[in-house]
């Protein structure tokens, strides 16, 4: 072997024996307890809360793994964050310096029962609080993460979630994750996170917005909540969060649908509930700011609707009787209705358990209520029809208290005893065979017609000795609904969030 063989050999064993003793010494180095204390620190200083790291490796010179990493909340009371596996790689893209983190095997913690006020501000400020843009992060990997929710009465935990957040933007950044797993239940489909967030001076985040597709309700984690367990019905939609700059709270638009669902199990906790009955709800755009709902457009059905609970909030032993409507559609935006239709039916209802909470009279019988339509436009009733009707008990004559028929005749008949005749002779308890009254709406104006008669201009039909006589007549006379309708959208304008709150917590009682 010629020398100048030799020298080229030994050469090489010297650069091979080299680049293995450099990264040798760099594997020992980052394998290190000294080292993995002095990251510990770094990253509790970085954060503010106390942070642990399991161990170090290098991956090569440009990247690093960090295992069995967690954050803790301050004192340690509860986990924020935990990742078995976090690889940080510095790269060279366009002969521009960046930065990529990958996260594996972890969950973030937004909240439990264990935080204490004031614990959710110190996180946002923490994670967020930082100039990214300056550390030149360009995006963050998630693979096979949960995110996770714990309060006393509601529980979300999203499973299976992958997706980046990408930080590339100079003044904006984007974040895109999918979960397939929602409370323990697989979710093919995957629910779609997207959020917006600026760059400038930390983390400010625009908007966030979940897409969740049909899932059934009982896996949305409101059993806690409801005070019961949720046995039917399902949800699909989109939640948003938003913070406009016109506004000194963020708002929240909801869309989508709540198919089936039992009012029994959704009204558990409502004053006088629960309610028996099925809800269908179809959201095209609703805004909720400031704890009130000020939008909403879509459409709803209610069907078996039992009024056995109203029975406390009138005062009455019993109340029977059961409704269903349609509401399609409903447009109604700060306090003003500019679309609403409704179609419905009311039946099965008793004339006794009805007076007896009215003190006005009495009379055997039930009532069947069709509300062929009511359409509300710009806060006027354009127009409606509906048609009460009163039916005698099956197999039994109908009995009507001579004070009521007067009093209703005086107050809604334009009809005026004559002073000349006593009451008296009347007897107190009258048959009637027909009685019903139709309320006819043009551009908020009432009248009141009759359902029967040869004219239809009957409203009551009573039977004296065999022979029948229609006793009170459809008045000539038109009533504005304007003011009633002010009134009614005056209370609404001047709800109080909180005293609503107050009043659903106590159950409908007036705080003492």
């Amino acid at each position: 072997m010629n020398k100048s063989r030799l020298l080229i050999l030994l050469a090489a064993v010297v650069v091979s024996l080299g680049s293995l003793v450099l990264t040798s010494a760099y594997a020992i180095h980052l394998r290190s307890e000294g080292y993995r204390r002095e990251v510990e620190q770094d990253l509790s200083g970085f954060f503010q809360l106390p942070c642990e790291v399991g161990g170090i490796r290098g991956k090569t010179f440009s990247s690093r793994e960090f295992q069995d990493v967690v954050i803790h909340l301050p004192d340690r009371r509860d986990q924020v964050f935990a990742c078995q596996r976090a690889i940080w790689h510095e790269d060279l893209i366009e002969g521009r310096p960046t930065q990529r983190l990958e996260l594996s095997n972890g969950v973030l913690h937004l909240g439990s029962d264990r935080w204490q006020h004031g614990d959710y501000h110190t996180v946002f400020e923490s994670g967020l609080g930082h100039d990214f843009a300056a550390m030149k992060l360009g995006r963050v990997h998630l693979a096979d993460f949960k995110v996770a929710f714990q309060r006393q009465e509601f529980v979300l935990e999203c499973g299976g979630v992958v997706g980046e957040v990408d930080f590339q933007g100079q003044e904006e950044g984007t974040a895109r994750l999918e979960a397939f797993e929602l409370n323990g239940m697989p979710v093919r489909e995957g629910v779609s996170i997207v959020a917006r967030f600026s760059l400038r001076k930390g983390v400010d985040v625009k908007d966030v917005t979940l897409e969740l597709p049909e899932v059934p309700l009982s896996k949305i984690g409101l059993e806690s909540a409801l005070s019961g367990e949720i046995t039917q019905g399902s949800f699909a939609g989109t939640v948003r969060y938003t913070s406009p700059k016109d506004e000194d709270a963020p708002e929240v638009w909801l869309s989508g649908k709540l198919q089936d669902s039992k009012l029994s199990e959704l009204s558990r906790r409502l004053p006088f509930g629960p309610f028996e009955g099925t809800l269908s709800v179809r959201i095209e755009e609703a805004r909720v700011a400031k704890g009130m709902l000020t939008d909403l457009r879509g459409r709803g059905e209610v069907h078996d609707l039992s009024f056995a609970p109203f029975a406390a909030l009138l005062g009455v032993a019993r109340l029977s009787g059961r409704a269903s409507f349609d509401l399609n559609p409903v447009d109604i935006s700060r306090g003003t209705i500019h679309k609403l239709e409704i179609e419905g039916e009311i039946e099965e209802v008793s004339l006794e358990e009805v007076l007896r909470a009215l003190g006005k009279g009495t009379a055997t019988g039930r009532a069947i209520i069709r509300v062929n339509h009511i359409d509300i436009v710009e806060n006027a009733v354009k127009s409606a029809d509906i048609e009460l009707n009163i039916v005698p008990p099956a197999g039994q004559p109908g009995l009507v208290s001579r004070t009521l028929i007067l009093d209703a005749a005086e107050r809604f008949f334009d009809f005026t005893w004559p002073s000349s005749l006593p009451q008296g002779i009347l007897p107190e308890q009258l048959e009637y065979v027909e009685c019903g009254v139709r309320f006819m709406v043009r551009d908020s104006r009432l009248r009141l017609m009759g359902t029967h008669g040869v004219d239809n201009d009957t409203v009551l039909t009573i039977q004296i000795f065999g022979q029948r006589l229609g006793v009170v007549k459809a008045p000539a006379t038109t009533y504005d609904l304007t003011p009633f309708i002010e009134r009614g959208l005056s209370r609404l304008r001047s709800y109080d969030s909180k005293r609503m709150k107050e009043w659903l917590r106590t159950g409908g009682r007036q705080p003492g």
